[in-house]
């Protein structure tokens, strides 16, 4: 239903696209200040407008940091919360490409925190994934929901830590985050961090308290996600936690710890042994698991990183395209003065 709405406004705002609007985009784009105070200057211009990929120009400012624009559309008058095709206003844009002074102006102006994008996220979700300790203590100090959850159950914390962000996890718990909340499988941060193998988030969760103990729904805790995350410094870490924690176990572990233990008192009482060829059997599967758990992870973040170069390398041939545009309009303008001569 929101995609329905948020396509529907879409259609309805782009049918009505004119030159001005085409003008204080290209301005907006390569951050021309001038350009896009004249051309607010026009009747009717709405900086709030949606092009046709659902940006308006005011998200391109917000997104590229372009901090004397924002400030000037501001002035103007535009919708803080208009959200572009994703989902994300202004605010979240900012977030997301670590923009703390275009974030710290849109929050001067009173722009909400609470707002999410299609995802269930927050500005705060962002912020904690760019790594910007300034925006995050930004959003924080203007009210931001530290343990807003977003669509799968996960708090900032929680993604900083999957991200393998220390230092946003190291001020996010001292903003008051919840160190064991559940994300909808009952994962905890800390169990996020052993299964990306994000030793450094890791020490910084354990440092603060995170129960080592807790299992998520599937039965699983934090040693069996060091094992599959294939770090061998996290999986010592977990290791000496739980030697050094009281073990005391939640509802959910102690009844696997008893079906655990009555499988095993039934097998030695039956005489059934495991096979020696059995057991190479599954760990040369366990093997298989773990290294294709790897290529997912690894491919994960190659990916997040060639969409980061993808955005970086389109924003540049925007503005070639943008200069070549310029320069044909200077071209014609010269042709056509010497043809009046």
């Amino acid at each position: 239903m929101t995609r329905w709405f948020a396509c529907s406004s879409k259609r309805k705002q782009t049918a009505d696209w004119n030159k001005y609007d085409e003008r204080l985009m290209r301005a907006a784009e390569r951050g021309d200040a001038e350009k896009v105070s004249s051309t607010l200057a026009k009747k009717g211009v709405n900086p709030s407008k949606l092009d046709l990929e659902g940006h308006t120009a005011f998200h391109v400012v917000a997104s590229k940091g372009h901090l004397e624009c924002l400030n000037l559309i501001l002035i103007h008058g535009v919708d803080l919360t208009a959200p572009d095709a994703a989902g994300r206003n202004a605010l979240h844009l900012s977030a997301k490409y670590g923009h703390s002074l275009c974030l710290q102006k849109l929050l001067q102006f009173n722009c909400p925190t609470e707002n999410v994008d299609l995802q269930g996220r927050t500005a705060l979700h962002d912020a904690a994934m760019s790594d910007c300790c300034s925006s995050v203590q930004l959003l924080c100090d203007h009210g931001a929901s530290v343990n807003a959850k977003d669509g799968d159950g996960r708090t900032p914390l929680a993604l900083s830590t999957q991200m393998c962000r220390p230092a946003i996890c190291q001020l996010l718990i001292e903003k008051g985050a919840d160190i064991n909340s559940r994300d909808k499988q009952n994962k905890t941060p800390l169990m996020l961090g052993c299964e990306y193998g994000c030793k450094e988030a890791v020490d910084v969760l354990l440092r603060a308290g995170a129960d080592v103990n807790l299992v998520d729904s599937f039965g699983h805790d934090c040693a069996y996600y060091s094992r599959i995350g294939d770090n061998l410094e996290v999986l010592t870490l977990i290791k000496t936690a739980m030697e050094n924690s009281p073990q005391v176990l939640d509802p959910v572990r102690r009844i696997v710890s008893l079906r655990t233990r009555k499988t095993k008192q039934n097998s030695v009482e039956d005489g059934s042994v495991v096979s020696k060829d059995k057991s190479l059997d599954l760990e040369a599967e366990n093997e298989n698991l773990r290294e294709r758990l790897r290529k997912i992870q690894h491919e994960q973040r190659t990916l997040f990183e060639k969409v980061e170069g993808l955005q970086h390398q389109l924003s540049q041939e925007q503005l070639m395209s943008d200069d070549l545009e310029n320069e044909k309009e200077h071209l014609k303008a010269i042709l056509e003065g010497k043809k009046k001569k």
